[in-house]
């Protein structure tokens, strides 16, 4: 039996079960037992006690059972039941002198140094948007504190970046009159993966025309996330002697919806990076006015009869500490605001932000609807 030591607890075995089609048929504080509807009539035993003695020994136990019904090597079953809860972009230069599966070091070095500016930069798009940042939020720099590197695979060479989708327990529930300040912090991870896939889906298109992107497209890329910072990032990376090309693939978390419109793949070579290096010149010199985002639920919502706008507060986290912004919402707006309440739904809103310490915290709206990082609602 293969030793592979789990990097996983009974919340991820039981998530990743109930994914992949088993249901539970009996057990209790110290195991379950697991069965897959069909004609084979599998069962498995799922370990409860992470800290009892044989936890690890069953765990393994498992992985192999599951390796022998899923037809997958026990590596792979691990890997999947370890990251149900994470989304993983994986992020392969390629060369033709890569065909051993190593790297050049300084074009290992840059690969590893663009993960970081990658994510960085999409951190600061999913605070705000802007062509060029110049000074990077505080919020978006940690991120490179926050996400986890997976050990590097072959063909050619990979660079996983591990990110939280979710947490183990459920987003909101309807009515919500409040957030949780653990659950905003994890899903602000699933929110800058989202703009990064969005924003870099952009960019590919961009550059895979067969002209040059306007002025106008690329003032609307911004809205979508591109920026000076994440071309930048792109351009060193593929820029290097020994890479030709980068590609970006998202494995979206199995327990959390992929968000809709975003690719899943991405791939930018040398003539595209070319297209990049031009739009990043525009985005340098861009002046842009700057527009927040506030991620939250609605939990205040008032509107008389007779009203044109309805008064709502989205609660929501700056600098890391709950507030409540307070917004007027034309009638459509509003609607959806009471709508995403009913149904516990969290928001997004974009526009001019005013948050003075101690003051109330207001935003003038110039996008209001449902989170589209989290998935179809």
């Amino acid at each position: 039996m293969v030793d592979i030591t789990p990097g996983f607890g009974p919340e991820e075995i039981r998530s990743y079960l109930k994914v992949t089609g088993w249901a539970p048929v009996s057990g209790g504080d110290v195991a379950e037992l697991w069965s897959l509807p069909g004609p084979a009539d599998e069962v498995v035993l799922v370990p409860m006690k992470p800290g009892a003695p044989d936890f690890s020994k069953r765990a393994r136990i498992l992985m192999h059972d599951l390796a022998r019904v899923e037809f997958e090597d026990v590596q792979t079953v691990h890997d999947a039941i370890a990251t149900v809860y994470n989304d993983v972009t994986d992020l392969r230069a390629s060369d033709p002198s890569m065909n051993d599966g190593t790297i050049p070091l300084e074009s290992g070095y840059e690969l590893f140094l663009s993960a970081k500016r990658i994510r960085v930069a999409s951190a600061a798009a999913t605070i705000r948007r802007q062509g060029h940042f110049r000074n990077l939020p505080p919020r978006a720099r940690e991120q490179a504190r926050e996400v986890r590197l997976g050990q590097t695979r072959r063909g050619s060479y990979v660079v996983p970046i591990i990110s939280q989708a979710r947490s183990p327990q459920d987003v909101y529930a309807p009515g919500q009159d409040h957030i949780d300040v653990q659950v905003e912090e994890t899903l602000f991870d699933r929110r800058v993966t989202a703009t990064m896939s969005r924003a870099l889906g952009v960019l590919e298109d961009m550059a895979g025309a067969h002209r040059g992107p306007t002025p106008s497209e690329i003032n609307d890329s911004i809205g979508e996330g591109v920026s000076y910072e994440l071309c930048q990032a792109l351009a060193k990376v593929v820029n290097t002697e020994s890479v030709s090309a980068l590609d970006v693939a998202f494995r979206w978390s199995r327990v959390a919806a992929p968000p809709p419109g975003t690719p899943a793949h991405v791939e930018f070579n040398r003539d595209a990076i070319e297209i990049v290096d031009q739009i990043s010149e525009q985005l340098r010199t861009k002046v842009y006015t700057r527009e927040h985002l506030i991620y939250g639920v609605v939990t205040d919502l008032s509107r008389q009869p007779d009203d044109d706008t309805g008064r709502v507060g989205v609660q929501t986290l700056i600098k890391r500490r709950s507030r409540t912004v307070w917004m007027d919402l034309p009638d459509g707006d509003y609607h959806t605001a009471v709508h995403c309440h009913d149904a516990g739904i969290p928001v997004r809103v974009q526009g001019m932000l005013t948050s003075p310490p101690g003051g109330l915290a207001r935003m003038s709206v110039t996008v209001f609807g449902p989170d589209p990082s989290l998935g179809a609602n």
